[in-house]
């Protein structure tokens, strides 16, 4: 079966193209660079130059295709050009199903994010749960009007699913949109040596392998319209960084940072920002959200997709033996020039059958 990959360089894309290749597809892998260091080379992957931006060329991309797995998207922190994430992550989104529904492409999987959501009160939010707050964070808003894109598609007839991936790690090269990797691979270097307030701040992590099966799942057996999350387990700053220790042997004193002090700072990078136009570090609207818990539920994809949650020990023991792995040295490569220019990013133990939503 012919597939079509968007954001094939990215850290769920790169290895979701990888997947569908070794199980026998042949794999049209979307990216602006064809030589791009991350592109995985295999014998029924076939690079395509281009981006979501471009409906002409999307056409001839998705020609033959039968399947699409729209991953691209602006996933930055921060862009020179706000504007740049409603291009990327509405209007490209709108223009992939638009293409799609023109050249005969039977079903489509959308990777959305749990963003949409964003905090959590008490509970882990579930898919038929409103978010509770505004939307702060340009990401966020525009993933979730996106999703509004892909139900008015869904509404024409048009079969499309969404998934939606907690924060995601694993084995992979660290991109500006993988904050994970950036914590573990600054840990193991000795950069990374501070904890947010009380450390007792919750999120939900999500194994990349787990994350690829998922997408696979969902478009062998998930439900046009429906949005399935795949998470993992919540852990806390502080369970993180005593899992990484013990797991990777190093030892660091960790130093517990004051949430107020974090938005101080944050302020600061943003009036930097402002006066001289140097990327920024950190922004308020992201030190707002250390306040709140991120806690998902994925019961809804553990029963109709049969997902699995790998525990967190195994999987983080995976990406640190990843990251320490000697022929691995593009692991540490972050595309600044990417981030800069505002361009697309391109953004599978035991299987815990049990009520994933009290981890």
């Amino acid at each position: 079966m012919k597939v079509l990959v968007t954001g094939a360089t990215g850290f769920i894309g790169r290895q979701l193209t990888l997947a569908l290749a070794t199980a026998g597809h042949e794999v049209k892998a979307l990216c602006r660079n064809i030589d791009h260091p991350y592109l995985i080379k295999h014998k029924n992957i076939e690079p395509v130059l281009g981006n979501i931006l471009h409906p002409q060329i999307l056409k001839k991309a998705m020609q033959g295709c039968n399947q699409v797995y729209h991953t691209a998207a602006m996933a930055k922190m921060w862009c020179r050009n706000p504007d740049a994430y409603h291009e990327t992550n509405v209007n490209g989104t709108r223009n992939v199903l638009q293409t799609a529904g023109n050249t005969g492409v039977q079903k489509i999987v959308y990777t959305s994010t749990c963003g949409v959501w964003g905090p959590t009160i008490k509970h882990p939010m579930t898919e038929t749960d409103p978010r509770v707050t505004g939307f702060p964070i340009a990401y966020e808003r525009t993933k979730y009007l996106a999703e509004l894109e892909v139900q008015s598609f869904v509404k024409q007839g048009m079969q499309v699913v969404t998934v939606n991936p907690s924060r995601v790690y694993g084995e992979g090269p660290i991109t500006d949109s993988n904050t994970v990797g950036k914590m573990v691979s600054g840990y193991l270097k000795g950069t990374w040596r501070f904890i947010p307030g009380s450390g007792e701040q919750v999120a939900n992590y999500a194994f990349l392998d787990d994350v690829v099966a998922g997408h696979i799942a969902a478009m062998n057996k998930g439900v046009s319209g429906e949005r399935y999350i795949l998470g993992g387990h919540d852990i806390s700053f502080n369970e993180f960084f005593r899992t990484l220790q013990q797991l990777s042997g190093k030892q660091l004193g960790m130093i517990r940072i004051p949430l107020k002090a974090i938005a101080l700072y944050s302020r600061l990078e943003w009036l930097k920002t402002w006066l001289t136009g140097l990327p920024p570090l950190f922004l308020p609207e992201f030190a707002d959200r250390l306040k709140y818990d991120q806690k998902y539920c994925s019961n809804k994809a553990v029963n109709d997709l049969s997902y699995r949650i790998t525990p967190f020990s195994e999987g983080m023991l995976k990406t640190v033996n990843y990251m320490r792995g000697s022929n691995n040295k593009d692991v540490e490569v972050i595309d600044k020039k990417s981030a800069e220019s505002c361009n697309p990013v391109n953004h599978g133990s035991e299987i815990n059958q049990v009520n994933l939503c009290n981890n």
